[in-house]
């Protein structure tokens, strides 16, 4: 993989972030915990990396994450673990992982209102993965809408209520899924199951054992 590519993507785009944790995640004193040495165990485990799938959220809650930190925090409250073990077991670890609006530190995502502008900032770090499918898996409804209005595209209905649209730009095919919020909990909580089906079912079925095209990564 060039790393070159891994270094600006860290750089330039403070929410970018790669679907691999250690095996101490989240336990005191594991390597997510530095910056340093998160970014190193993923330079070591270039060879894991599927930037053609992409797990996008809204907006950063708490504090603008950097060094690949994003989904990586060792606090309870953000869940991450729990995140962790959704992704891993739908075998998806290795994706690509960023928000969809960089600007904007809120936790309540009512105050986060997506604009054409993101969506561009977004596909900027798309290309720079260089892939020519992604399945993007979006964790929550104001990112499915926002890229479907972007494209004006048209929505179809998957199994375990997935929504879904398809895209071109610039000759490269977006395969969009609308998948519930991997933070959900209280009046939510119910959703946690149905999301394990969703990533399983999108894995297994529509990703399949689909792997990005590598070569242009290798050094």
């Amino acid at each position: 993989m060039d790393v070159s590519t891994l270094e600006t993507l860290r750089d330039e785009y403070p929410t970018s972030s790669w679907a691999l944790w250690s095996s101490d995640f989240p336990s005191e004193g594991c390597i997510e915990e530095s910056p340093g040495r998160l970014y190193e165990f993923i330079k070591r485990n270039q060879d894991r990396l599927r930037p053609s799938i992409v797990l996008l959220s809204l907006n950063p809650s708490t504090q603008l994450p950097s060094d690949y930190q994003n989904f990586h925090s060792t606090e309870p409250k953000h869940r991450n673990d729990q995140f962790r073990d959704f992704v891993e077991d739908a075998d998806l670890g290795g994706a690509y992982m960023t928000d969809l609006v960089e600007r904007i530190v809120d936790a309540n995502s009512g105050n986060v209102d997506p604009t054409p502008d993101d969506v561009e900032h977004f596909f900027e770090q798309l290309d720079l993965l260089d892939q020519e499918t992604y399945h993007i898996l979006c964790f929550h409804e104001k990112v499915f809408q926002t890229l479907m209005n972007y494209y004006d595209s048209r929505e179809r209905e998957l199994n375990h209520d997935i929504r879904a649209f398809r895209a071109v730009q610039g000759g490269v095919r977006l395969e969009c899924y609308r998948v519930w919020f991997h933070a959900n909990w209280g009046a939510n909580r119910d959703k946690i199951p149905a999301l394990r089906n969703q990533l399983t079912f999108l894995s297994s079925e529509i990703i399949g054992d689909e792997l990005a095209d590598l070569s242009r990564w290798v050094e």
